[in-house]
């Protein structure tokens, strides 16, 4: 086992960490790592397991044991004594010898192969699982930098090739291993020529491994980022069917996906080309070996320096060795293309959040629900500064309207409530404490979001409500729907509250998803509330229903309304004004009005566009019904 484990990956390996196949270069140590790395997490994970492994090895050596006792049994006591040497009163005898054997190597192997493969399932699981514990744990930034496809192949697809090696390629490199050493013992008891000569292909055979490993890793590499890639378009073509079937491009996209996949095909095409060719090469070998086994022998049995039933014993052992050996050569494949799969995986391990708790960070509890952002700048990865020394008081149970033209950086200012990012100066307070002083968890608990593309899960309405608060009865689900005027139509659905709504709520109108969404928000009964472009995406008469039931949401919370129909935000308490991400101006609608500033200007050109049929429309609230449009 160490052999296969324990060489580097070597030249081929760091040619294509160097960017050939798309590893960049801060990746080449983690690549190389990545066999040591297998080993310490064996020997970690399989710790706590030691007694099913000892019950294991003690299976291994005993079936091995039957199995290279057999060809002895036959060649020296039956084909040697009884026929040979005509001793047939013990034929009866050397018979249950071997039907013994044969029963014991059978309940042994049963049982190895039931714990093995038992323990590798565990290895697994944990594996998979810690992968997604850790991916959930991962700044939002992640997921902007990859794509939902390769992220979904790390978990599923890398996870499958792994569990592949542990659970069918480790049992037979233990155990084919113990074979192996027992039959090199018994063949040097039986004849030290016959076994120089039949184990002369050996060294060949390591050197030739080690040869494989050098071209195959870097191929199986790019095999699996390849299918990351073939995720990534199944996924992107899945969500965005709609749009593909809108503009007529069913056939671009099978030619784009029929790209992918032909270099997914090509790669996999050489990968064959290299295993089918390699191993009948030593499939060659070994027969080779053979050959001068049989052709020694032959000259020993004339000269009357070997037995026959020696010559017997060594060929049944000979041929009993080359098959662990075939099959550990075959193994090897599989550890390569899981040592790929594994290196993909580390690599998702190895990434660490960029907004982590503090060691000694807080419950927030009690929250009143005061909001300051205190001289904040903060920058994405791509350097470019989104937001410059802001400063913004929400007193408890005010509402907080952030305007401003596209790209200003309003969302990105919400963002950092939650902090989903990390302002690079100033800071943020939650009742005069630094957020980065507190736990996640406990922020977040007391922080509601309705978004502008509401998501809701594959599941039913009941479902998607519970998940503000997941101990919620059904009692309390129902009141948070009859607050946010979802119930009305929630009833006229074919079953109700357990109505499956489908991915993403395809089932549910805009508006219907959105007023689910505030129940949703509703249940959770936050401190604070973000609302961002809540009403953009819905029809004027569905922004009327969004408009009452999140007026009963905001009351007595502290809420940030962004929003592009400016007449929503006419009632906040203050209107921050944001252009290129500083703060213009920030006051209520009627100061804003009489300055005759930026919001003045966005707000009077919008009710222009209205009157002339080209905007966005005002979206009045409920207690506007019948009453004509102003600014």
């Amino acid at each position: 086992m160490l052999f296969l484990l324990g060489h580097g990956p070597g030249r081929g390996v760091r040619r294509f960490a160097k960017g050939e196949g798309g590893a960049t270069d801060e990746e080449v140590p983690r690549l190389r790592l990545t066999d040591r790395r297998m080993i310490a997490w064996f020997v970690r994970e399989l710790g706590p397991h030691w007694w099913r492994i000892a019950i294991a090895t003690t299976a291994m050596v005993l079936s091995g044991l039957c199995d290279v006792y057999i060809p002895v049994v036959v060649g020296q006591r039956i084909i040697q004594e009884v026929l040979i040497g005509h001793n047939y009163d013990r034929a009866g005898t050397y018979v249950l010898w071997l039907l013994g054997l044969f029963a014991a190597g059978a309940v042994t192997q049963a049982c190895r192969a039931n714990i093995m493969h038992q323990l590798g399932q565990r290895l697994v699981y944990n594996l998979r699982l810690r992968a997604y514990e850790h991916l959930q744990g991962l700044s939002l930034s992640y997921f902007h930098r990859h794509n939902t496809g390769d992220i979904m192949s790390r978990i599923s697809n890398d996870v499958g090739a792994v569990e592949d090696m542990v659970v069918h390629g480790t049992d037979s490199v233990i155990s084919d291993s113990l074979r192996v050493l027992l039959i090199i013992t018994i063949l040097l008891r039986t004849n030290v020529s016959l076994t120089l000569v039949g184990l002369a292909p050996l060294p060949i055979f390591l050197v030739s491994v080690i040869l494989f490993a050098r071209v195959a890793r870097p191929i199986y590499e790019k095999i699996r980022a390849k299918l990351g890639e073939i995720n990534t378009q199944l996924q992107e073509n899945i969500s965005g069917i709609q749009v593909i079937k809108a503009f007529g491009r069913e056939q671009y996209e099978l030619e784009q996906f029929q790209s992918v996949s032909r270099d997914y095909l090509r790669l996999n095409i050489k990968g064959i080309w290299l295993w089918t060719t390699f191993f009948p090469a030593l499939g060659f070998m070994t027969s080779a070996g053979m050959v001068g086994v049989m052709w020694l022998a032959a000259l020993m049995s004339r000269s009357s320096t070997a037995t026959v039933g020696d010559i017997v014993v060594f060929i049944g052992e000979l041929q009993q060795f080359y098959g662990p050996v075939g099959s550990l050569m075959r193994v090897y494949n599989v550890f390569n293309v899981a040592l790929a799969a594994l290196a993909r995986i580390f690599r998702l391990l190895d990434e660490r959040p960029e907004v982590r708790e503090a060691p000694d960070a807080i419950e927030l509890k009690d929250v009143r629900g005061r909001v300051e952002f205190r001289h904040v700048s903060f920058s994405y990865e791509t350097g470019e500064q989104v937001l410059k020394d802001v400063s913004v008081v929400a007193e408890p149970g005010e509402t907080v309207a952030i305007v401003g033209r596209s790209g200003a950086g309003k969302t990105s200012l919400v963002s950092l409530i939650p902090r989903f990012y990390d302002p690079q100066e100033g800071q943020v307070l939650v009742d005069d404490i630094d957020i980065r002083k507190v736990t996640l968890a406990s922020l977040r608990a007391h922080i509601g979001i309705v978004l502008q593309e509401t998501f809701l899960f594959d599941g039913t309405v009941k479902e998607n409500i519970r998940y503000g608060r997941l101990d919620a009865t059904d009692e309390e689900i129902r009141a948070a729907a009859e607050a946010a005027y979802a119930h009305e139509f929630i009833e006229r659905l074919p079953d109700g509250y357990d109505t499956v709504i489908g991915e993403r709520g395809v089932k549910l109108s805009g508006g219907q998803r959105q007023r689910v969404a505030i129940a949703r928000a509703l249940l959770k009964d936050p401190r604070i509330l973000i609302l961002d472009e809540a009403t953009s995406l819905v029809d004027t008469e569905a922004e009327q229903m969004i408009q009452a039931a999140l007026e009963n949401l905001m009351r007595g919370r502290t809420t940030f309304v962004i929003a592009h129909r400016l007449s929503t935000v006419r009632k906040a308490d203050k209107i921050v004004v944001i252009d290129e991400g500083e703060i213009v101006e920030q006051a209520d609608h009627e100061t804003l009005m009489d300055r005759g500033g930026l919001y003045a200007d966005m707000y009077t050109r919008q009710f222009q566009l209205q009157q002339y049929g080209i905007g966005p429309g005002l979206g009045r609230g409920p207690e506007d019904l019948g009453r004509p449009q102003e600014p």
